[in-house]
């Protein structure tokens, strides 16, 4: 959990949008920013795209600009689901349950549904199968990525 690692590198801030306007795309909303928010939410979230993080501090990213509230609908759709892909391939590692015990840890973490104590209780848990998979990832030479967050024209398609 302490990998540090350059998490949010592969997920732009365009990106980030562009998940943002498909959630809105599949509920009929429309895609509007929130002026200063969402120029304050983009700086911090391009800054942390170039930095070497821990998990622990990418989700804080994620939940900081979630609470910012750059985008007046789907907030927390979209930087859970970012959040929750950052975990995504180690979830494959898990038996179900604990995968979707951890997924929605994740997800509740990035929307403010519950602190970082609960979080980092439930990712204590798991510790040692995270271990395990950073050192097998490593042994393969496999980097750990967002390989199952989905692009928003994927999203669209499967709607």
């Amino acid at each position: 959990m302490d990998t540090e690692k350059l998490w949010l590198n592969s997920f732009s801030w365009e990106r980030v949008e562009n998940l943002n306007q498909s959630f809105c795309q599949q509920q009929n909303t429309t895609f509007q920013t929130n002026g200063k928010s969402h120029a304050a939410a983009r700086e911090i979230w391009q800054k942390a795209v170039a930095q070497q993080l821990s998990l622990h501090e990418a989700l804080d990213i994620c939940r900081r600009c979630f609470e910012m509230a750059p985008f007046t609908f789907n907030n927390g759709n979209t930087f859970s689901t970012i959040g929750k892909g950052l975990v995504d391939d180690w979830i494959k590692t898990l038996p179900a349950v604990e995968g979707q015990i951890v997924r929605n840890t994740v997800g509740h973490y990035v929307a403010g549904m519950i602190g970082k104590k609960e979080l980092l209780q439930v990712l204590r848990h798991f510790e040692t199968s995270w271990n395990s998979y950073v050192v097998a990832r490593q042994s393969m030479s496999i980097p750990i990525a967002l390989t199952s967050v989905p692009q928003p024209q994927q999203q669209a398609q499967n709607s």
